[in-house]
């Protein structure tokens, strides 16, 4: 019973280790490059790493107040979602 309760747990530490973090950053979009996926929002740099096809970055223009949600895994942030708010 305890080597399978070991197991469970070395098991949990492990996976636990590899999830991202998940964060947002709020505030208004100060500059964009498409190309290099780098928005920063409010002095606050956010690199957007493998931005998904699903989330448009369309219509998203420097001046545009929004909420950027994100996954950290190591030093690469990928963005799950960005949506406009109000001011």
């Amino acid at each position: 019973m305890k080597k399978i309760l070991a197991a469970l747990i070395g098991a949990t530490m492990v996976m636990g280790a590899g999830m991202a973090a998940a964060a947002e950053v709020k505030g208004v979009i100060k500059n964009m490059n498409l190309e290099t996926r780098m928005v920063t929002v409010d002095g606050t740099p956010v690199t957007v790493v493998n931005f998904p096809q699903a989330v448009s970055l369309a219509g998203y223009i420097v001046g545009t107040n929004v909420i950027i949600t994100y996954a950290t895994a190591g030093t690469a942030n990928t963005a799950s979602a960005i949506a406009k708010v109000a001011k």
